[in-house]
């Protein structure tokens, strides 16, 4: 279930005495075949060392068959001895009886010594016979994954730490101040036992104490929390107060093997009691009610409202290998374990889970695709269950085994690794990370023939409606595109290209095929578009819905602005049509758009809508009077057209129309000149069908200027925008 299996079997000391000493007798099986059973022997102890021994010494004088080729590599790669294990596969991939498993177990064990390009060429080898297996379909769908994975070198820090030993230390949790780990240093009940597979003393629980970032002063627990047998990977409840841990199947003296005589893992707890004098100290050691001696159960991890208790476990019913599992809160009991499913768990092996406050979980996986032996990986557990798989890339994932993170806020955490230029072994490290990239990869094709748009251009936009600009897009020829993107839990697509109406694409990412994206783009003989801004402030306009409507007034298509406030509608030739713009507490506008008379296949029509409440005041650009006159001219009934379309929409809105001047001429005369103006504007509008109780005209000469400039002074400009025509709402 790890780097360190955590499990033992005992050999009979006859039996070993006897197959050591080479005893032979008549009629019986060969000396290699003998050999071959001790190293089958101590394979049942996990001592892959002198398993790797024996092999060598059939090696050595010449029995280099493939199964013995075979089993030296597996000895190798259990030892973590990658170079070896490489050098044995290569070997036996030119050496008879060599078969298309070995060739994935060559392609893995060359991905462990960080030959990548190699590996891969081994993987696409292995699929011409194995093309189902999702082990190796990740690397094939994406030949650059490698690439990918190692080429953002900030996407995390790590700092050493000073509680780590020459030998294995790994399995952390935090509790309050203290961060709680388990460790081979040999302190501490077990003493320095030796544990046959890599000949470090068995596992104890530790805690430090912890400093921010960093933990110091690491000290073995005392009392019975500890074993003579492994106890670790840790994981503390804050809230009930309890230690859950891994340790072999031994309870007080009771040793639980299988019916195999294997002494598996299971998970055990203990409380945080008052002792005699008051003070604080672990409670009795507790076993996990699903807990069975046939199979491990181990690195348990719980929710921070402790409702739920992940954990990984080679038990039935499972994807294969190693696989998370979680178990529900009931109350006083937990209930059956629940496979997390496809998604996270695969045919090889899932351990360490952690899941964090936000949801996320956390862990190490060797079925994933990956740079190495163990890769950390993430995945959101929503209200569907677990969500899709990402890698956690380099540098928190190396060639070699990388797992264990905890984090202790939503960035920082701890992980282990056995990469080099630590003290040895297994080692903890500090890490703080980083949104991680994420690929979103497909295609983009015509509605109705299905074939690629190949002039199309994709623009993906992130949970605040803005285009992400560190977003990496790359669009191939035939219509296909690949992304790059920071990870967010939901993407929005869309695509533009000449002749076709802009197409979107809601993505899901932790839900959706992000590498099988395709989006549908309907081509448009006229096209209209345009923007709805804010009429008080002039700023684009979020959340107004711009409904298109055919010549009989049924609904074509509707869209809701975001934060451009732009809509775009495809149109059919030889139509007529009507787009409303409106947005709850503001005036609707609407205009018809003829396709019979465009000029342009691209018809832009522009909205302001202006937020509907009493006294407030609308300026109608536009609107011009000859000198010395008040009769509408045409280009003036053009914009009166438009308020007559306003209040229509709007029948419940009564206005006042009102009529300024500039400053130049006399008093009395602008304020009559005005007041005919406003009135022949009313007039007008009351010709069009609009009630005249809800109009008023009011005309206010030069005694309510818009500009703040002294008449005498005042630019031509400022005069014209004083000669204004305006509304103001009396009621709505």
């Amino acid at each position: 279930m790890s780097p360190r299996k955590h499990r033992t079997r005992s050999l009979t000391a006859h039996a070993a005495l006897l197959v050591a000493a080479g005893l032979i007798m008549p009629g019986q099986v060969s000396a290699q075949k003998l050999q071959q059973r001790l190293a089958d022997r101590y394979a049942d102890r996990f001592d892959y060392g002198k398993v790797a021994a024996i092999y060598e010494d059939l090696d050595g004088k010449g029995k280099s068959d493939a199964a013995t080729l075979r089993a030296l590599a597996t000895a190798y790669t259990k030892l973590g001895n990658a170079a070896a294990a490489e050098g044995a596969y290569r070997r036996l991939m030119i050496a008879p009886g060599r078969t298309v498993d070995d060739v994935r177990a060559f392609a893995d064990a060359l991905r462990a010594s960080g030959k990548y390009n190699e590996a891969l060429e081994q993987y696409q080898v292995y699929a011409k016979e194995r093309s189902d297996d999702a082990r190796v379909k990740g690397y094939l769908r994406s030949p650059d994954l490698f690439y990918r994975l190692k080429r953002d070198s900030a996407s995390a820090t790590i700092r050493k730490l000073p509680i780590n030993s020459p030998q294995a230390d790994l399995g952390m949790s935090v509790m309050g101040e203290f961060l709680l780990f388990s460790s081979a240093r040999g302190e501490g009940t077990g003493g320095a036992r030796d544990y046959s597979w890599d000949h470090q003393p068995y596992l104890n629980l530790y805690s430090a104490e912890l400093k921010g970032e960093n933990a110091e002063n690491p000290l073995v627990m005392r009392q019975h929390i500890n074993s003579r047998w492994h106890d670790g990977t840790v994981s503390f409840d804050s809230l009930a107060k309890r230690m859950y841990f891994t340790r072999n199947n031994v309870w007080y003296g009771t040793v639980e093997k299988s019916k195999a005589g294997i002494l598996n893992l299971g998970i055990y707890f203990s409380d945080v009691v008052k002792g005699e004098f008051g003070q604080e100290e672990w409670g009795n050691v507790v076993p996990f009610e699903h807990n069975d001696p046939e199979y491990n159960l181990g690195h348990p991890s719980v929710s921070a409202d402790g409702r739920k208790l992940y954990f990984a476990s080679d038990r039935p019913g499972g994807e294969g290998g190693v696989d998370i599992w979680v178990c529900q809160n009931l109350g006083n009991q937990w209930g059956a374990p629940e496979n997390l499913g496809p998604k996270v768990n695969t045919p090889a092996d899932e351990m360490y889970p952690h899941i964090a406050a936000n949801g996320t979980l956390y862990f190490a996986s060797n079925g994933h695709p990956g740079l190495g032996g163990l890769d950390l990986f993430f995945s959101r557990i929503g209200s569907k269950g677990a969500g899709n798989v990402f890698n956690l890339g380099y540098p928190m994932n190396t060639r070699h085994h990388d797992h264990g993170l905890i984090l202790i806020n939503d960035t920082t955490g701890f992980f282990v690794s056995d990469r080099t230029g630590g003290q040895g072994s297994d080692d903890i490290y500090g890490c703080t990370i980083r949104p991680q990239l994420v690929r979103i990869a497909g295609r983009v094709i015509d509605k109705a023939s299905k074939e690629p748009v190949t002039t199309a251009t994709v623009v993906v936009k992130g949970a605040n409606g803005q285009a992400m600009r560190n977003a990496m897009l790359e669009m191939k020829p035939d219509g296909h595109f690949v992304l790059d993107v920071p990870y967010q839990e939901n993407f929005l697509l869309v695509s533009s290209a000449a002749g076709y109406n802009q197409a979107e694409k809601a993505v899901a990412t932790n839900d959706d095929d992000l590498e099988d994206i395709v989006i549908e783009m309907e081509k448009y003989d006229y096209l209209a578009e345009g923007t709805v801004f804010d009429g008080e402030t002039g700023q684009p306009l979020e959340g107004a819905t711009v409904l298109l409507t055919d010549a009989n007034g049924q609904e074509v298509a509707r869209h809701i602005t975001d934060a451009s406030g732009n809509y775009r509608f495809p149109l059919e030739k030889e139509r007529e049509y009507r787009l409303q713009a409106e947005k709850e507490n503001y005036f609707k506008q609407s205009v018809r758009v003829n396709t019979r008379t465009a000029t342009s296949p691209v018809i832009r029509n522009d909205f302001r809508l202006f937020p509907l409440k009493v006294n407030q005041v609308v300026r109608l650009d536009n609107i011009f009077y000859d000198y010395n006159k008040w009769d509408i001219r045409p280009d003036a009934a053009i914009e009166l057209d438009k308020l007559v379309q306003t209040l229509t929409d709007n029948p419940t809105v009564a206005i006042e129309l009102s009529s300024h001047t500039d400053c130049r001429g006399k008093d009395a005369y602008n304020l009559n000149l005005s007041q005919k103006r406003a009135k022949s504007a009313v007039d007008y509008l009351i010709s069009k069908g609009i009630g005249d109780a809800r109009l008023k005209s009011k005309g206010y000469g030069e005694s309510k200027p818009s500009e703040s400039c002294k008449c005498e002074k005042c630019t031509e400009d400022e005069h014209q925008r004083n000669r204004r025509t305006e509304f103001k709402v009396l009621s709505k």
